[in-house]
Parts: structure tokens; C-alpha cells; sequence
């Protein structure tokens, strides 16, 4: 990997040590050192109180922090209205606890129609974090916190390694870890509910109108109450409407109850394509056996919109995801308030906030939430006890990525309580970086290994460390870096 490393070099340099043996150390502060966080992003407030209290946090400190750039070729193209690619490219963390113990996480690099974030500034994310000598890395959720201001999914790849490396070290799936963590989140709360803290004073309107419960089937629970298996959706992208009955079929042949359809483009050829969606589920599984849902990605304009969920209703969509462009919600709500479809939004939320606006707005039945967008695990669990406050449905979805992605995914949903999750990413990716996750009858298999339970066969001698000089870098106010060059995926992996 190339490119300029000043900034990263000068970070390094300006960063103070901490003094001491390890224990009841506070960092001490300096003028430089207070200007490097604040090219972080992060503020005199986040800086943790660092105290070691026992032996078990030192076993947990971060002792290696490192990453890349790893391009997964799909088998089919991704299309829809804000992409078409025919790689995923991942920016992928490991971290190395004190025992030894590897965490590692991926997020995409090419989804900034989502994200709003590149590979670029990504990297950049990672590569102007301090060393992990610094004593910031002693709090690893306030680092995460601190970098999710100004890029989520760097954040998200702090959070997500740093939680599979504990569970792996503690013996437990990550989903476990996350139940006894959000166990309050699992609740669906009545708007308005006492002792709350941001309960409504009286349901919303988005409340009196919910989509299907738990639409295309349900979680397996296991002895613990965790799941073991997980339904998922098939994705049909945009193509003509023999490639999407070809699609459906073979979805509904191999056991999914679940099809989401990309429309948002012309909207005759988008009728005819779930029209054919349609009859092919049916002749396949049976009568409304599979559950269909259209995802606009924000393609269409209000009076588009209002004009396809008639012939949306009379296929059976079960909600309509995304159907206006992202930044305008009373264009939304127009459409919710005549839709005899639920209306989901995706693009327009990313954390607790933006849930509220649109129920606010009355302007979705329910709310589509990723990772990648919230940034941590504790900011997407805050917005999914939003949304059951508010009365809204939930669904957790993903970045299209590979088996390590779609493990992190799943896990959470199964932690969080989540019954409608995108999981199946990766059985569209041709040359994974990761094995250990199966997909199953239109269903999750999870894993039940400790931690994410996947294993990464990645040679980590090709990973950069973190706060380390001469590596792509930049600061967050958009410097240009030059193309991180993609790690190599062994040829054994599938």
C-alpha cells in the first residue's frame, strides 16, 4: 500500500505516552496532543478516564491494531439505482488482544451511496488513529465512539473486531455477548411507556399502520433463547423480467420465503419484473408462500412513487422500502400517508435521531438500520429501542460483503432480537476472504463458535499497523490518497 504519510507521521509523533505502571494511569495533557484527537474528531469529553482495575482488562488491552484493502469478486453484478459493481471492496481490521487473541471485522469500501464514505476515507480513518501504545486504545468503545463523528464505518471495524476478540477470549458467540450486554433493547416497548427516557407521550402515527410481523418466517431459538437459525431475503437486482422470475425461482427453490426486488427505475419494466417475480414464487412454493418486498433505493419522485404502490399492493409487496430521495422526508410521508403499502426507510436513518424525525414526520411504517451507518454497536442498539418506542418495525440490513460481514450481521440481530435481517450477502460473492458461515434453506446457520465464529484466512503479514508512518492516510477534511492497493485472497479460499 502507498501513499503519503505526514499526517499520520505527525500524529504519531505528537501523541503523549502514558506514565507509570499501567495502573490508575490518566494520560497527561499536552497543547499538541489535544490538536492531533482534534484531527481525529475527538473531543476533550471523549477522552476516557484510563484505569486498569484488574487483571482481566489487562489481558483485553489491544496489543496490535492493523488493516487493508481486500477486493471479492461477485458472482453477479450488483445493480440497483445507486450501483452497479462487480467487486465488493473491503476494508478489513484485525486487532491482537495482550493473550494473543485476534478480532477481526470488514466493511465496504465501495458502498458510499450508503455510507458516504470511499475506501479512502476509510483508510484514512484507520490510518490516523494514534498507535496502540497510545493510551486511548486502553478504552477501545470511546476510541470507536470518538471515530464514528466523523466515519462509521471505521468505527463500526474498531467496534466489531474488538467485541469478536473479547467473546473469543470469554468463549461465547458474540450474539450471547450482545444479549447479556442489550438485553433491555430486546423489549418492544409501548410509545409512551413510563421510565423511558425519550418515550413518546402518545403512540405515533406511523404505530397505527405496522407491516407483517417477522414477514418471510421465523428465527429457530436455541436452549439459551439465542437463535440458531436465522431467515433471510434473497436480493433480485435490476434486469429484465425473465432474469427476475429466474432469480425467484431459484430463490424459492432453495428454501428462501423471502425476495427483496431493487425497483426504482422505469416503472413499467419494474411492474412487469414483480409481476414476474410473483408468479414464479408462486408456481414454485405456492400462493403468497413467499413474501415479497420492493427497495427503491430512493429512485423515484412522490408522484412515481404513489403511482406504482397500487400495482405494488395487487402483487403482494409487503413493504416498500427507500421509495423518494434520501434528504426529503415530507416527500416520504406524502407517499406513506396514500401508500397502501408499508413504507420502510433506509437511506434517510442512520442513528436514534434520524429514527425519531421520521416518526416525528409520520413519514415510514418501519426502519431499515445498518452497522455501517450507526457506527457502533451501542449507537444501532439505542436506535432500535427508538424505533420499538415509536412503534416502528425493525430491519437490520448490511452492506452487500462477505461471510465475515454477514457473520458480524447476523450475530447482531440474533443479540438484538431482530426477526427481519439482510444475512445472505456472501452467497453472491465468488472468492471470499472467510469460512465457518452457512446459509441453509433461505436461513442463517449461526455460527456457534466464539466470537463472530468465521474463520479469516487472510495472511496478516500483508495487514498496515495502525499509527504507523509512510501508510495511505488522511485527515478527515478530504485529502486526497492515493488507491490503497487491494490485498490478494489466497486461492484456496471459496
Amino acid at each position: 500500500m502507498t501513499g503519503g504519510g505526514r499526517a499520520a507521521g505527525r500524529l504519531h509523533a505528537e501523541v503523549d505516552r502514558p506514565t507509570g505502571t499501567g495502573r490508575d494511569v490518566e494520560p497527561p495533557r499536552s497543547t499538541s496532543r489535544d490538536a492531533g484527537l482534534a484531527a481525529l474528531g475527538v473531543r476533550d469529553a471523549d477522552q476516557p478516564a484510563l484505569r486498569v482495575r484488574d487483571a482481566d482488562q489487562l489481558a483485553l488491552r489491544i496489543r496490535e491494531a492493523s488493516y487493508g484493502v481486500v477486493a471479492l469478486p461477485l458472482r453477479r453484478r450488483l445493480r440497483h439505482t445507486t450501483a452497479d459493481t462487480g467487486e465488493l471492496v473491503q476494508v478489513v481490521l484485525r486487532l491482537v488482544l495482550a493473550d494473543g487473541q485476534a478480532g477481526w471485522a470488514e466493511t465496504r469500501g465501495n458502498g458510499a451511496y450508503a455510507t458516504h464514505h470511499t475506501t479512502d476515507s476509510i483508510v484514512a480513518a484507520l490510518a490516523g488513529l494514534p498507535a496502540v501504545t497510545d493510551p486511548l486504545w486502553n478504552d477501545p468503545a470511546a476510541l470507536a465512539a470518538s471515530v464514528a463523528r466523523h466515519c462509521p464505518p471505521a468505527a463500526m471495524l474498531l467496534d466489531v473486531a474488538y467485541r469478536d476478540a473479547t467473546a473469543r477470549v470469554r468463549g461465547v458467540p458474540l450474539a450471547e455477548a450482545l444479549r447479556a450486554e442489550y438485553g433491555d433493547v430486546l423489549t418492544a416497548l409501548v410509545p409512551g411507556s413510563p421510565g423511558r427516557p425519550g418515550a413518546t407521550a402518545a403512540p405515533s402515527a406511523t404505530a397505527t399502520r405496522a407491516a407483517t410481523a417477522a414477514p418471510g418466517g421465523a428465527a429457530v431459538p436455541g436452549e439459551n433463547g439465542i437463535p440458531t437459525t436465522l431467515p433471510t431475503h434473497a436480493a433480485i437486482p435490476f434486469g429484465t423480467p425473465k432474469e427476475a422470475a429466474e432469480l425467484t425461482a431459484s430463490a424459492a427453490a432453495s428454501g428462501f420465503r423471502r425476495v427483496k426486488i431493487r425497483v426504482g427505475g422505469d416503472p413499467f419494466l419494474d411492474s412487469a419484473r414483480i409481476a414476474a417475480a410473483r408468479t414464479a414464487a408462486d408456481r414454485v412454493s405456492g400462493p403468497g408462500a413467499v413474501v415479497l418486498a420492493a427497495d427503491a433505493n430512493g429512485g423515484w419522485d412522490p408522484d412515481t412513487a404513489l403511482a406504482a404502490t397500487p400495482w405494488l399492493a395487487r402483487y403482494g409487496v409487503a413493504w416498500l422500502e427507500q421509495p423518494t430521495r434520501p434528504g426529503d422526508l415530507p416527500a416520504m410521508a406524502r407517499v406513506r400517508a396514500e401508500s397502501p403499502v408499508p413504507v420502510w426507510a433506509d437511506e434517510d436513518v442512520r442513528d436514534a435521531a434520524d429514527v425519531h424525525t421520521v416518526a416525528d414526520l409520520a413519514a415510514a411504517d418501519g426502519v431499515h438500520l445498518k452497522l455501517e451507518k450507526a457506527g457502533t454497536v451501542a449507537a444501532l442498539a439505542e436506535a432500535v429501542a427508538a424505533a420499538r418506542e415509536r412503534g416502528l418495525d425493525v430491519a437490520l440490513g448490511q452492506m452487500d460483503c462477505g461471510r465475515l460481514g454477514c457473520a458480524t450481521t447476523a450475530h447482531l440481530a440474533a443479540g438484538l432480537g431482530l426477526t427481519v435481517a439482510e444475512l445472505w450477502g456472501y452467497a453472491n460473492v465468488a472468492h471470499d476472504l472467510a469460512t465457518g458461515l452457512r446459509l441453509r434453506d433461505g436461513a442463517i446457520l449461526l455460527p456457534d463458535a466464539p466470537g463472530l465464529g468465521v474463520d479469516v484466512l487472510l495472511d496478516a503479514a500483508h495487514l498496515v499497523p495502525v499509527g504507523l508512518p509512510g501508510v495511505p492516510n488522511g485527515a478527515p477534511n478530504g485529502a486526497v490518497l492515493a488507491a490503497p492497493v487491494p490485498i490478494p485472497v489466497p486461492a484456496s479460499l471459496p
